[in-house]
């Protein structure tokens, strides 16, 4: 494994899934700043989930013949103009205009970053460069929102986008140099590119994806109030264990990986799915003291995050030859996952009054989440895909 290029798209992808969720953490700021409500300021979460979603699969779709360095390079120029446009930005439309920049190039940066290890390693060791990657991925989530409110404490909301565009210079700079040209695929037809909606196992992966993230949303989106309600969490607790929180998804992403190689993709998934249920079902009912509590989460969080570098996996061996598609329409369910999962927690929430059952919910949907891997893993595989993986 070329572990130096691999850690370096790592760090790229990091900082692409950092610039979409720091915002959440600074909107009082923004708010007051440019003199917006917050209800406002919240679009700019949405804006760059929506572009990222909507416009970076047709991007990667239109630059499939490109190769695939200068497409990484193309992406991170963009977002680093799109970051220094935030930095910049005098009222709330043009930075409006930079994060919908941000998603457009974070997106697609991400999507041929995980398709383009598949051309860095050898098949043996995919899925533990995946896993890899998804650490960046999975770091970026938990520690985003809090990286965003130090940096933002620190120089200022504004200044600290910049501070992504230097970081993000010096990764652009690292890529340019150590990775290889690496040559896109020949054009392929529209006709023949929407054939992977015919794709029964892809459309079913989809469907596990988006029952994964969306059981994993309902309940983190609303992690601190059910800490802050059931064992008396303040501030400063809240903060060391979402940090701790953090280690364990990136370890999750590493074994996850790990898994994916040594035992396969099926095992590693299904397995991953049960102990994320498990522990969302047992959350409500071992939150007696605060470090059961911590440990039970600490359990779902890991397991959680071992599904999705096996997840990603296994969109590459279905699609070996052009994973780029799959793999893009994968991010935009996990984006549509995690808007669902935080909606639909929204609206049990107020329709109960408390939080406290918001982990039994999120059980059930990851639940419908192995529902979804039982069909797909038991579909024939398409012609082309890897079926040795399994």
């Amino acid at each position: 494994m070329k572990s130096w290029s691999v850690y370096l798209l790592t760090v790229g992808v990091f900082l692409a899934g950092t610039a979409e969720y720091m915002i959440a953490g600074v909107l009082n700021m923004v708010s007051t700043n440019l003199q917006i409500s917050i209800a406002l300021a919240g679009q700019l979460v949405t804006a760059y989930a929506l572009a990222n979603a909507i416009g970076a699969p047709v991007i990667v779709m239109l630059t499939a013949r490109a190769d695939r360095k200068k497409v990484m390079i193309g992406a991170m120029c963009l977002f680093t103009a799109g970051n220094l446009i935030a930095w910049w930005s005098p009222n709330f439309a043009v930075l409006l205009g930079s994060r919908i920049l941000l998603g457009l190039s974070g997106g697609i940066f991400t999507v041929v970053a995980m398709s383009t290890v598949s051309k860095l390693v050898p098949p043996g060791k995919l899925g533990n460069a995946i896993g890899i990657l998804t650490m960046g991925l999975s770091g970026s989530l938990v520690f985003g929102v809090p990286l965003g409110v130090a940096l933002s404490g620190w120089v200022g909301w504004r200044a600290a986008f910049s501070v992504l565009a230097a970081a993000n210079l010096l990764i652009m700079i690292g890529i340019a140099r150590l990775i290889p040209a690496l040559p896109g695929r020949k054009a392929i037809p529209f006709k023949q590119q929407s054939a992977i909606f015919r794709n029964r196992k892809v459309v079913s992966g989809f469907f596990m994806t988006l029952f994964w993230i969306g059981g994993y949303a309902v309940a983190y989106t609303f992690l601190t109030p059910f800490l802050r309600e059931t064992v008396n969490m303040d501030t400063a607790a809240i903060s060391m264990t979402l940090f701790v929180l953090g280690v364990f998804a990136m370890l999750g992403s590493r074994l996850g990986g790990y898994g994916a190689d040594r035992w396969g993709v099926v095992k590693t998934v299904v397995v991953s799915l049960i102990i994320h249920a498990v522990a969302l079902s047992f959350l409500p009912l071992l939150n007696g003291t605060m470090v059961s509590t911590i440990m039970i989460i600490a359990i779902w969080i890991g397991s959680a995050w071992m599904t999705s570098p096996t997840l990603q996996t296994y969109f590459i061996q279905q699609n070996p030859q052009s994973p780029d598609l799959a793999l893009s329409l994968n991010t935009s369910v996990l984006q549509l996952g995690i808007a669902m999962g935080a909606g639909f927690g929204g609206i049990v929430v107020n329709a109960t009054g408390t939080v406290t059952t918001m982990p039994w919910i999120g059980a059930g949907v990851v639940i419908l989440a192995l529902a979804a891997a039982a069909i797909s893993f038991s579909l024939r595989p398409s012609r082309g895909s890897e079926q040795g993986k399994r």
